[in-house]
């Protein structure tokens, strides 16, 4: 039997998804009854109730009992073989979740455009007073210098034309992903329902999960030109026969790869003197890099030209100075990463995965993410560089499902363990986050810790929303 809550779509269960009655009948489990956004209201029906306490909400009884049956022989049934019937049975399970959903989304969607709408209009009166301020000056002669009270309305004067031009944009592609693979796309114009997706995108651009795409590095236009060859997952491997002396062979590479009828799209474990001269030749060719050991800045300066470059995992020398990153980057990973390559960090629109080890610069603050489209993060600090950290994860709160922090046990680490690490992830306000992991130090290992490792994850589960994961990376269990 398949007993699912109407809101998340989870299956009930007698923990976290235990079924329970709203005081108008309906059913719903109990993480979204702990929802702060359920408000006093039924999200089925929208019907307004009194309760003092969510945990006095009585659990589903009967759902309960159906779930405790599930495992009990089950009684013959008549076999049904009508394909049709199945299919209209199906369409209408799916029918009323559609409507469910409508019935809960709509009037969220309604207030929050009247939002935006009372915003630009407030937006707007300041900017007409900012002129009227101004051209009553230009005929007494005082326009002197910028200050605070015209910075603030020349700021809103480019957030107007921004959203004008979205709004006036001549065509809108939507692509929408279901969770097994299979993905919708729309590509309208101006006119009915193109008249309502800008809208929809304003109101995405004030929330800080749309941005502009830089006209360097946006998608190229029209279908891309069909190849013909050998499949493009070819991987040159850098091994030991590779080197002589620690002098990488770069012409007998070359004279090698013809041989293999493909050219590597590929590179893994790239090292030695001449690295940046083999780069040179099959940089425009490579998708992915994989250095091994300290690299030298004149092998980054290759990187940096790589526009087919995807993914890039290097680790860099201490107290050295290195060029920027390629901005067009889907997965990044940095050791001994430096100050102006993790500001590289803001400008990638494509990251999607991210992972930052040993910073050793200044502490820096970044700002809510313009590109909203990193899901993976990584990262490891210590008690001087945590500000930095935090920011980092702070501005890209709105799309994170899953953060990975470097931590040590009390009395193993000095500058390695944070005691208030839940707290302090908690007012990140990571909304869309649904795992965190604990990853152990190598000479730290949690198998001879285990009271230790499981009474750290319950004091970070207790300060983060229940809906979040907390696991350590060797037990690989949540909390119970």
């Amino acid at each position: 039997m398949d007993l699912k809550c109407d809101i998340c779509f989870f299956n009930f269960d007698l923990n976290a998804h235990r079924p329970k009655n709203l005081p108008c009948g309906h059913t719903i489990c109990k993480e979204c009854v702990e929802n702060p956004a359920l408000g006093k209201k039924c999200p089925t029906c929208r019907k307004a109730f009194r309760i003092r306490r969510f945990e006095d909400l009585p659990d589903s009884f009967l759902t309960i009992r159906l779930l405790e049956d599930e495992h009990a022989p089950l009684c013959k049934k008549l076999r049904t073989e009508d394909p049709e019937l199945e299919q209209l049975q199906r369409g209408a399970d799916a029918g009323r979740k559609v409507v469910e959903i409508l019935r809960r989304v709509v009037p969220l969607a309604v207030e929050s455009l009247n939002r935006q709408l009372e915003s630009s209009v407030a937006q707007l009166g300041k900017v007409e007073e900012a002129v009227q301020r101004r051209e009553q000056r230009e005929p007494a002669g005082v326009l002197g210098t910028a200050s605070d009270a015209v910075e603030e309305p020349l700021q809103l004067a480019q957030e107007l034309e921004a959203s004008h031009r979205l709004l006036t944009s001549t065509k809108c592609t939507v692509t929408a992903e279901e969770e097994g693979g299979n993905a919708w796309t729309a590509s309208v114009q101006p006119g009915g329902c193109g008249d309502i997706l800008p809208v929809l995108l304003l109101q995405l651009r004030a929330d800080g999960q749309l941005g502009k795409v830089d006209d360097t590095i946006a998608e190229p236009r029209g279908p891309a030109a069909a190849y013909v060859g050998p499949p493009l997952i070819s991987v040159l491997w850098i091994n030991e026969k590779h080197l002589d002396n620690g002098r990488l062979k770069v012409s007998d590479i070359l004279r090698d790869i013809p041989k293999k009828w493909s050219m590597p799209r590929s590179m893994k474990y790239l090292t030695g003197d001449g690295s940046d001269d083999l780069l040179r030749v099959m940089g425009a060719h490579l998708e992915e890099l994989v250095t091994s050991g300290d690299v030298q800045p004149c092998v980054m300066e290759e990187v940096r030209k790589m526009s087919g470059l995807r993914r890039l995992e290097v680790q860099c020398a201490k107290n050295v100075d290195y060029p920027d990153l390629p901005l067009q980057l889907e997965e990044l990973c940095l050791y001994y990463v430096t100050e102006n390559q993790l500001r590289c960090v803001e400008r990638m629109p494509r990251l999607r995965s991210l992972a930052v080890h040993n910073y050793q610069g200044p502490n820096l603050t970044f700002p809510p993410s313009q590109h909203g489209r990193l899901l993976w993060l990584e990262v490891s600090f210590d008690v001087d560089h945590k500000p930095t950290m935090l920011s980092l994860i702070r501005a890209n709160a709105s799309s994170l499902q899953e953060l990975r922090i470097f931590c040590a046990f009390p009395t193993d680490s000095k500058g390695n363990y944070f005691p208030d690490l839940g707290q302090e992830l908690a007012a990140c306000d990571l909304r869309t986050l649904r795992r965190l992991v604990l990853v152990r130090p190598v000479k730290y290992p949690c198998t001879d810790q285990t009271v230790r490792c499981v009474l750290e994850r319950r004091t970070i589960q207790s300060a983060l929303p229940t809906c979040i994961d907390v696991v350590c990376k060797s037990c690989h269990t949540p909390e119970i």
